[in-house]
């Protein structure tokens, strides 16, 4: 008996399981590959009308996954090169997060997706060329213990 009710429960499961693996996503693959690409068209636009001097835009990372039938959360991390006045340049790397939400679109066979919002999280500075910075905002060639000797005057004490 104990075996007829193990072979039961093991059929049960293994349907189960069957029925989990093949069921569809209520967002498929390729609603979510044509989100990406517009996220990096999206934020690459931004980048470059916002910044124009900027160079070589990089999305590093874009992953999107369903938060419900209605909403996905994107999260990307892209990095970009800036030049300030002086020709020195930063690279900037910026982590964040959208939230798009479907809204109802008049042609049932396309999605439109809005962006509820958009945070990013966390931006990393490198400086490609290093500043010099002293005390009291000398220039290096003005550092007195650069450009005068360090040796203190010896006298003789009677």
């Amino acid at each position: 008996m104990m075996k007829i009710l193990s072979l039961i429960v093991f059929v049960i499961l293994l349907s189960w399981t069957w029925h989990v693996v093949h069921s569809s996503s209520p967002i498929d693959f390729e609603t979510h590959s044509d989100i990406q690409s517009k996220m990096k068209e999206l934020i690459e636009s931004t980048i470059k009308s916002r910044k124009p001097d900027t160079k070589s835009v990089e999305i590093i990372k874009i992953w999107t996954q369903d938060m419900g039938d209605r909403k996905i959360q994107a999260d990307f991390t892209y990095r970009f090169i800036e030049t300030n006045a002086q020709n020195e340049s930063t690279e900037r790397v910026i982590d964040g997060q959208a939230i798009l939400f479907r809204d109802v679109s008049d042609n049932p066979s396309l999605d439109q997706w809005t962006v509820q919002s958009l945070v990013t999280k966390g931006d990393s500075i490198s400086f490609n060329e290093g500043s010099t910075v002293s005390p009291d905002n000398q220039t290096p060639d003005e550092n007195p213990s650069t450009t005068q000797s360090q040796n203190p005057d010896r006298k003789s004490v009677v």
